[in-house]
């Protein structure tokens, strides 16, 4: 099992604001997904590794 690392993203909220967000997974793109789920598909904006 690899080792979880820091990725910081920015996600559109409901009212249409940016806000910055931090999260540990295994990649990036584990980490989007994990947004994606939780903010919608399109209100991902960035994930960049911390």
């Amino acid at each position: 099992m690899p080792f979880s690392s820091k990725f910081v993203a920015q996600v559109r909220l409901s009212n249409s604001s940016v806000q910055k967000i931090k999260i540990d997974a295994d990649d990036a793109h584990k980490a989007r997904l994990m947004l994606e789920a939780q903010y919608g598909k399109g209100n991902v904006l960035s994930v960049v590794h911390e």
